[in-house]
C-alpha cells in the first residue's frame, strides 16, 4: 500500500492542492477499509484466494501488454487522451499530445486547435506512466478496470478506483490514435525556444526580452527561425544513424535592431554557432545542438501557458507570423491557387467561398465555387493574397490590433485571419479563411487564363490595339496549342516549350477567313499580330501580365481578359 501512495505523490507532486488531496483519498481510503475488514474478521479464506487470482490475471494482462508496448514504442510518439475528471477545463479536454524519451513536448486542444498551457503539462500521464500507476494499483489491491492495446499494447482505457471516481479524483484516462515515429520527428513536430548558449564556462543565458527560435523542416531540410531580430533559414544535411547534421547556407534578413542592447552582436555569434553544430542530442524534451566539447546550443519547447501568452502576446504574435512567413517564403513559388472565404458586411460577391489564382502577388482571376461564375475585375481588387494577409496582420500586431490568426503547419499561410474581431460586424474588421493551397510552377499561369492583348511593343513604345477591337490567347499546355481571335478571326498555333529558360517557338498560325471592315485597319492590325505572333522567342511574367517578346523592344503585351 505504502508503494502506490508513494508513486502517485511523485507523480502529483507539482499539481494543485486540491488535486493531491483527491488523489490521496484513493489511497487512504482503501487502506481504512483493509484495516476494519481485517479487524472484523469478515475476510473469508475464498475471498483472498479470489482477490489474489484476479490480481494475477492483472498482473499477468499487464505484463504481456507491457512487453509488447516496449517491443513496439519508440522514443517519440504522438497520441490522443482525454482524462475524466474534476477538474480544470483543459485538463479533461480532448488533446493530441507528443512525447518524446517519456516527457511531454507539446500538447493541443483537439476541439479547439489551441495550445494546452505548459503548467497542464505536468499533469499529462504519458503510456509509461499510466503503466507504472497500473502496476502499483494491482500491487496495492485497489480496483482497477484496463483494457489494453491489441496492437501496441499501451492502455486504451484505464479506470483506478472506479467507484469513488466522481468524488476523490480516481483516474480515468482514454489514449487512443497512436502514432510511433523515430525520435527524430520530433524536430519537426515543435517550435524550439534557445535557453542557452553553451560553452566551457558553462551556459550562457540569452539576452532578456530577445527570442531565438529554430523550426525544421524535416521535408525539405530547411532549417527556419528568428535569430532575434531577423528571420533566417539554413540548409542541412542529417545522418539519421548517428544524429549528426550540417548546417549550411545561414541566410537571413537586413533588419537591424537596437533594443534591447547586443541583440545584434547576439543574432550573430548564434549564426555562427548554428553554422558550426556537429551533431544533436535529446535530453527530456530538450535539444542540444552540439559543436564540441561543451559548446553548443540549448534549446527548450518553446513555452505556451497562459500567463506567458498573456505577458507577452504580441511578442509571441510577431514570433509566429516570422516563422509561418519564412516557412511560406521557401515553399511558395511565383504561381498558386486557393480557396479563400471573407467573412464581412460587404458585396455579395465577397463572401462568396472562391478559388483564386494569384500570380506575382496579384489575382489573376478567381471563380465562385459554389455557382461556377467568374469573379468580378471589381471583387478581384479587394481580393487579399497571402502576402497581403501577411502584411495586414503584421500591420495589427505593431498597431496593437486584436488578432486571431492560425497558420498553415506545412506551407505557413494563414489559415483563419481575424483581425479585430471585437468590432468586427460594425467596423469591417477581417475575418478571411483560405484552404486547398495549390502551389505550382509560373508556367502553369499560362494554362488558366485568357489573356487579352493589350499593346504590340515595339521600339518606338507601346502602339495601344485599336478601340473596339478585341486580341486573346489562352494556352493549352496539355495539346500544346494557342487558341484565341485576332481581332476578328478565330485563330490557332502550336508551340514548343523549354520549361527552364521561358523560351517559345511557335508554329502553324492557322485562322478562319472571315474579312471585317470595321472598325478601320481591324483586318491590318490581325495581320500584324498573326506575324507577330509566329516571332515570338521567349515570354515574361511581371505582375500578372504576359509579355510575349520577339527581341529587343518588340513583342506582344498581354493582361488578363476583363
Amino acid at each position: 500500500m505504502t508503494n502506490l501512495h508513494n508513486i502517485v505523490n511523485k507523480f502529483i507532486f507539482k499539481l494543485s492542492k486540491s488535486t493531491k488531496m483527491s488523489i490521496k483519498k484513493i489511497i487512504i481510503f482503501p487502506f481504512i477499509l483493509s484495516i476494519l475488514v481485517i479487524t472484523s474478521g469478515c475476510n473469508s479464506s475464498s475471498d483472498t484466494a479470489n482477490e489474489i487470482s484476479t490480481n494475477r490475471k492483472e498482473l499477468t494482462s499487464l505484463q504481456s501488454a507491457r512487453t509488447k508496448w516496449d517491443s513496439n514504442s519508440g522514443q517519440y510518439y504522438t497520441i490522443q487522451s482525454q482524462r475524466a475528471c474534476e477538474c480544470r477545463a483543459e485538463m479533461s479536454a480532448l488533446m493530441k499530445i507528443s512525447i518524446l524519451e517519456n516527457s511531454v513536448i507539446s500538447a493541443v486542444d483537439i476541439n479547439s486547435g489551441e495550445a494546452i498551457p505548459q503548467d497542464i503539462w505536468e499533469g499529462i500521464t504519458t503510456v509509461n506512466d499510466l503503466f507504472d500507476l497500473i502496476e502499483k494499483a494491482i500491487e496495492d489491491n485497489i480496483s482497477i478496470e484496463v483494457t489494453y492495446n491489441e496492437k501496441y499494447g499501451y492502455p486504451e482505457t484505464a479506470k483506478i478506483d472506479v467507484e469513488q471516481l466522481a468524488v476523490d479524483g480516481g483516474l480515468h484516462i482514454i489514449l487512443s490514435n497512436l502514432d510511433l515515429q523515430d525520435s527524430q520527428s520530433a524536430l519537426d513536430d515543435v517550435i524550439w525556444t534557445l535557453g542557452s548558449f553553451d560553452s566551457i564556462a558553462g551556459p550562457q543565458p540569452v539576452i532578456e526580452n530577445t527570442n531565438i527560435t529554430l523550426s525544421i523542416d524535416m521535408e525539405n531540410m530547411q532549417l527556419n527561425g528568428i535569430g532575434g531580430c531577423n528571420n533566417y533559414s539554413a540548409n542541412f544535411v542529417l545522418d539519421s544513424e548517428n544524429h549528426d547534421i550540417t548546417i549550411s547556407n545561414v541566410i537571413s534578413d537586413q533588419r537591424w535592431c537596437e533594443k534591447p542592447e547586443n541583440t545584434m552582436q547576439q543574432e550573430q555569434n548564434y549564426f555562427a554557432t548554428l553554422s558550426q553544430v556537429r551533431f544533436f542530442t535529446f535530453d527530456k524534451g530538450t535539444l542540444n545542438m552540439v559543436v564540441g566539447g561543451d559548446a553548443g546550443l540549448h534549446f527548450v519547447v518553446t513555452e505556451s501557458s497562459t500567463e506567458q501568452q498573456e505577458i507577452n502576446n504580441s511578442s509571441d504574435d510577431l514570433t509566429l507570423l516570422q516563422i509561418a512567413r519564412t516557412k511560406w517564403d521557401s515553399n511558395s513559388g511565383q504561381y498558386y491557387t486557393i480557396q479563400s472565404q471573407r467573412f464581412c458586411e460587404c458585396l455579395p460577391g465577397m463572401s462568396s467561398l472562391m478559388k483564386v489564382n494569384v500570380l506575382d502577388d496579384s489575382v489573376i482571376s478567381s471563380i465562385d465555387t459554389s455557382s461556377g461564375e467568374v469573379i468580378s475585375k471589381v471583387i478581384l481588387e479587394e481580393i487579399q493574397t497571402v502576402d497581403s494577409l501577411f502584411t495586414l496582420i503584421e500591420k495589427a500586431i505593431d498597431d496593437d490590433i486584436s488578432i486571431e490568426v492560425t497558420y498553415n503547419e506545412k506551407y505557413g499561410y494563414p489559415e483563419t485571419t481575424k483581425i479585430d474581431v471585437e468590432q468586427l460586424a460594425v467596423d469591417g474588421g477581417l475575418h478571411i479563411i483560405l484552404s486547398d493551397l495549390d502551389l505550382q510552377d509560373s508556367q502553369s499561369a499560362l494554362d488558366d487564363v485568357t489573356w487579352t492583348l493589350n499593346s504590340v511593343d515595339s521600339i518606338v513604345g507601346p502602339q495601344p490595339v485599336i478601340e473596339n477591337t478585341n486580341i486573346t490567347l489562352s494556352i493549352d499546355m496539355e495539346s500544346m496549342q494557342l487558341n484565341g481571335i485576332g481581332g476578328c478571326n478565330n485563330y490557332s498555333a502550336d508551340f514548343i516549350l523549354d520549361s527552364e529558360n521561358h523560351d517559345i517557338t511557335i508554329s502553324n498560325v492557322i485562322s478562319t477567313e472571315k474579312w471585317c471592315d470595321e472598325p478601320e485597319n481591324t483586318m491590318q492590325q490581325e495581320q500584324n499580330y498573326f506575324a507577330t505572333l509566329s516571332q515570338v522567342r521567349f515570354f515574361t511574367f511581371d505582375k500578372a501580365t504576359l509579355n510575349m517578346v520577339v527581341g529587343g523592344d518588340s513583342g506582344l503585351h498581354f493582361i488578363v481578359a476583363e
